[in-house]
């Protein structure tokens, strides 16, 4: 890859894009603080840091402000709460970048978050970028993220911090992956399943949201279980997809989190219905591998909800 260094001062004004990274922002006060710091010391300096408050109520539309006030970089919107997908779609309408990342508020990226994945879409040709991620809880974030970077010089050691399962370990070789769309899609929920649902570890070309074989896209408004409704939609909207072993963005575990909630009986009847319409699409286009995949999965999950009601 070509790193920035590699360019004189006058051609990365020329050739580095704008990129825009949203974040949605609901009752967040003991975590924005490290999450913007650590967008804000990015090594591709050229951002626009879109922050939709999401109508919270603890003060952490206030520290927003604050940090726009401070850092010509970070723009805040405000809107009364409507949910994780009605902020992100906020934050595509006013996004003015070529390409657009979203990060949740309570997560922490490596500083070479957005430069990696960049660095990978321009090598590859590619539309999206994915990385490897950690899930931890809020106690173990500093250390994992401490060895993270000290390990940043090795080239495999990203893949074996955190307790990342072996499905990492079983790539080539190489620490990059490219692939188009539609054999991505043909192995849904399998080999690569880590890298597919989730949106926060991803860097996309804008022009995935703007058209394509699935029309202009936005995530589902009303849904908590958007990822399932539109991941795979993004993906149909693409050409290529690269993804590397390395770590770069780390899911904090928390208690109160939309993931972490209780599993009411509308949430599990959510989730199931999400998933049946996702394997509509693949049923549809005749990715019988991945229908099988999604089926198994679905059933798994069926056991596992009726296991969780007793």
């Amino acid at each position: 890859m070509i790193r920035r260094t590699d360019y004189q001062q006058s051609d990365i004004d020329l050739e580095v894009p704008l990129i825009s990274i949203i974040v949605p922002v609901y009752q967040v006060k003991d975590y924005i603080d490290e999450c913007l710091e650590s967008l804000l010391r990015q090594t591709h300096t050229k951002l626009e840091i879109i922050l939709v408050d999401d109508g919270s109520t603890d003060g952490s539309g206030e520290i927003c402000d604050r940090y726009a006030n401070r850092e010509t970089r970070v723009q805040v919107l405000h809107q009364d709460n409507q949910g994780l997908s009605t902020a992100r779609n906020a934050g595509l309408e006013f996004a003015k970048g070529e390409y657009v990342a979203f990060v949740d508020s309570d997560d922490v990226v490596l500083p070479d978050f957005i430069e990696t994945l960049y660095e990978l879409l321009d090598e590859y040709r590619a539309d999206i970028a994915a990385c490897v991620y950690v899930k931890c809880s809020t106690k173990k974030m500093g250390y994992i993220k401490r060895r993270l970077l000290r390990a940043s010089t090795e080239r495999y050691e990203h893949a074996s911090i955190g307790g990342i399962s072996k499905w990492c370990e079983k790539l080539k070789k190489r620490q990059e992956l490219c692939m188009t769309s539609e054999e991505m899609l043909r192995r849904w929920h399998g080999k690569y399943k880590k890298w597919e649902t989730v949106v926060w570890n991803k860097l996309y070309r804008r022009s995935i949201f703007e058209g394509g074989k699935e029309g202009i896209l936005r995530f589902p408004v009303g849904w908590l279980h958007e990822d399932i409704l539109s991941s795979h939609l993004f993906i149909a909207n693409a050409e290529r997809v690269v993804i590397t072993r390395k770590t770069l963005y780390l899911y904090r575990n928390r208690i109160g989190s939309i993931t972490n909630r209780g599993m009411t009986e509308r949430l599990r009847n959510e989730n199931l219905q999400a998933q049946r319409e996702r394997m509509v699409f693949f049923k549809k286009r005749r990715y019988w591998r991945a229908c099988l995949n999604l089926l198994v999965g679905y059933m798994l999950h069926v056991v596992w909800f009726w296991c969780k009601k007793r």
